[in-house]
């Protein structure tokens, strides 16, 4: 069946469509992005909720779309995720103990979140033989009925909704599990997203309200700019301490290291509770990626290699797609890719 990735950011909206051909990989059919409206998802306005069903009908109709089928992704920020570690168990003993383990995390009443969960793997070392890693994913039922809701108005028919970041994970890295320990940061908008992927699964995931926006705004407030200048010149400049003698990047940087540090934060949580496991290489992915000197700026922070998130990898692109152009927008479709290659 043919569907969309439908990423539905705070700032713009992108889509994915591939094809699936028997032995082959998906073949990339169609890709695209709009501005998203002034007011986002995060809403409850139900005026500002059919702005945004018409902006989502209006991006899918502008574009030769073969679907009106749609997989989209919940914002990592208002979902809780949690990897979680119990002794082997059958399959309906787990259904039980997660009941429980779900009430320990979750900070709200069950009744009001949609929970799954899923055994990423059993574990059998000496220090946990006999184990099992559990993947627990809660959504607020309000924030899931919301989405639902807009892509009904949208006349859009949801194929299924998962987390942002289980979508850059299985673009970015793939579920390969003798893949070298990834740490993936999506740096969109208004959020950071970091995850680690090991063994092909989400190991971690932690998200902090830093993001583009807050970059932007730094520059407005130092340089004396308005907003969209700001954005302009941020985009422009970023973190390379060689233009404009370094004046966006001095404004920039006490924001930017405060992503910096959560990564650090995540870093050394993981790294104590899995020493087997180091990272080996971070992947960078987001609206915010792409800045200039990010890359260098990043892996001088955290001694660790720092890649440009190529989503396109598992993806066979026709030569009507241009090859520089993917690789240049590739970061930010990392959500909207992984989203297609979900059912692939």
């Amino acid at each position: 069946m043919d569907f969309i990735g439908l990423d539905i950011g705070t700032s713009t909206i992108k889509a994915v469509q591939l094809k699936q051909e028997i032995h082959r990989q998906p073949k990339l059919f169609l890709y695209a992005s709009a501005a998203a409206p002034p007011r986002n998802m995060s809403s409850e306005s139900d005026a500002d909720l059919k702005l945004i069903a018409g902006a989502l009908s209006d991006f899918i109709q502008s574009f030769p779309f073969t679907t009106r089928s749609v997989i989209v992704a919940l914002p990592e920020s208002q979902i809780f995720t949690r990897v979680i570690n119990l002794p082997q168990m059958s399959e309906k003993e787990l259904k039980s103990a997660m009941q429980w383990e779900a009430e320990q995390y979750i900070p709200v009443p069950l009744s009001d979140v949609s929970m799954d969960y899923e055994v990423l793997d059993s574990l059998e070392t000496d220090k946990t033989k006999g184990s099992m890693d559990i993947l627990l994913i809660a959504a607020p039922k309000v924030l899931v009925n919301k989405y639902l809701r807009v892509l009904k108005e949208a006349k859009l028919e949801p194929v299924a909704i998962e987390t942002e970041t289980v979508a850059v994970s299985r673009s970015l890295v793939g579920t390969d599990p003798s893949a070298p320990v990834t740490m993936v940061v999506n740096i969109g908008a208004t959020t950071t997203d970091i995850a680690i992927v090991a063994r092909g699964a989400v190991r971690f995931t932690r998200s902090i309200s830093t993001g583009g926006e807050a970059l932007a705004r730094a520059v407005s407030q130092n340089l004396g700019f308005d907003l969209d200048q700001a954005e302009e010149y941020k985009r422009t400049y970023g973190l390379d301490e060689t233009k404009l003698e370094g004046k966006i990047m001095k404004a920039i940087k006490p924001i930017f290291d405060v992503i910096v540090e959560e990564i650090k934060r995540s870093i050394a949580f993981y790294s104590t509770h899995k020493k087997s496991e180091g990272i080996k290489r971070l992947v960078l992915c987001g609206g915010t990626a792409s800045l200039p000197g990010i890359m260098v700026y990043l892996a001088g922070s955290l001694d660790i290699e720092v890649q440009s998130g190529n989503p396109w990898r598992l993806i066979d692109a026709p030569l009507k797609f241009p090859k520089k152009e993917l690789e240049e927008i590739g970061p930010s479709f990392a959500v909207a890719a992984g989203l297609a290659l979900k059912e692939i």
